[in-house]
């Protein structure tokens, strides 16, 4: 059976370092980015070339997009962890990244969490030149952060999935990388 893994985190918490950190899978699975997969599509349908536009989609637009990514990811049978937001903020407004019965549909294993301090996040984000985010504050990010524990944890209790927390502390980052390593050695094997 596939196996599939959510690798989520607060944008900033470094997700992306993680992922580009892991040794590359020859095809024991694959790095699906959600994002990047819907803005595929978003170009076709919308004419939206900026991955950081995608959060001002509407819903009903949101969901069919990421349903047909859903529907990618079940149609490929390849073992995957996908990079992805647990949910999405647009000014005060948050929206879950998934729901219950998506994650459900594509037989989620498990959920890896990459966690920072809200400071890290601010700083980070402030460095970061390649994206456009929205100027949260270290107060912000606390509530963001707690959004998104209480998402996932809704998500492993409802599917009966566990949840493992990865605190990616700044300049220690080769640790996170060996802990997210360890887990997909744990459910993908070893190369």
């Amino acid at each position: 059976m596939t196996k599939l893994i959510l690798l989520t985190g607060t944008p900033g918490a470094g997700k992306s370092t993680i992922l580009n950190g892991i040794s590359k899978p020859s095809g024991r699975f694959k790095l699906l980015n959600m994002g990047n997969e819907m803005l595929d599509i978003m170009k076709e349908k919308f004419g939206i070339t900026d991955r950081d536009r995608i959060r001002a989609i509407d819903d009903k637009s949101t969901i069919l997009i990421r349903n047909e990514v859903m529907q990618k990811i079940i149609d490929e049978k390849q073992d995957a962890i996908i990079d992805t937001h647990a949910s999405v903020k647009n000014g005060r407004r948050y929206r879950p990244g998934f729901s219950i019965a998506e994650l459900e549909k594509i037989r989620i294993s498990a959920i890896i969490y990459i966690d920072a301090s809200s400071e890290e996040i601010f700083n980070r984000r402030k460095r970061d030149k390649t994206r456009v985010r929205e100027n949260d504050t270290t107060a912000e990010i606390d509530e963001w952060r707690s959004v998104n524990i209480s998402i996932i944890s809704t998500f492993a209790v409802y599917l009966n999935i566990p949840i493992y927390i990865i605190y990616n502390k700044e300049g220690h980052s080769a640790e996170a990388i060996n802990e997210v390593q360890a887990i997909t050695q744990e459910f993908f094997g070893k190369d």
